[in-house]
């Protein structure tokens, strides 16, 4: 074969100085069977990284069972109770309805099944990919902690409402309300 390539190059392929095609048809019936084997391994390569990638997927199911539906209301119910006691007005009522909010959301997760002890725990263990508005509720739960052990920790009604809409906008994400 190395005979064939090398008369191919210097022109003197065949015999006779006539056309004989058989040394091209030689090397490229080789590349073929290398270009072969190297399709069949780029096409399990593109199978395994579809497989591996199946690691970075989101850890929960949002599968509602007919047990769970009524609770889907509860949370909704609930929520409007918590927006009562927020418009009621006073700075007690306030902070009321933002832990009241925490809460809610902590129950939520604990049914849905994230990991943790506590809430800070749980969101903790929540990526960005998975709940894509949690970089507001962890925002919201420092405000909450800060209300429940600093004592004197002063709110607007505007941070109120901001740390509310945040606890709404997960549980709308969570399809909870």
């Amino acid at each position: 074969m190395v005979r064939w390539i090398a008369d191919f190059l210097s022109g003197n392929s065949g015999v006779g100085g006539g056309r004989d095609f058989s040394a091209i048809y030689s090397i490229l019936g080789f590349f073929k069977i290398i270009f072969i084997f190297f399709l069949a391994l780029f096409v399990i390569g593109i199978v395994y990284v579809i497989y591996e990638l199946r690691k970075f997927r989101p850890n929960y199911k949002l599968v509602y069972e007919e047990s769970t539906l009524p609770q889907r209301k509860l949370a909704g119910e609930h929520w409007i109770k918590i927006m009562q006691r927020f418009n009621a007005g006073t700075e007690s009522d306030w902070r009321l309805a933002i832990v009241e909010a925490d809460s809610l959301v902590d129950e939520i997760f604990k049914r849905i099944g994230f990991d943790g002890e506590t809430l800070g725990e749980r969101i903790a263990s929540i990526s960005e990919r998975e709940v894509h508005s949690i970089p507001e509720l962890k925002d919201a739960h420092k405000m909450r902690n800060n209300l429940v052990h600093t004592p004197g920790y002063k709110i607007k009604r505007e941070d109120a409402e901001r740390a509310l809409r945040h606890y709404y906008n997960v549980l709308e994400e969570l399809e909870m309300i």
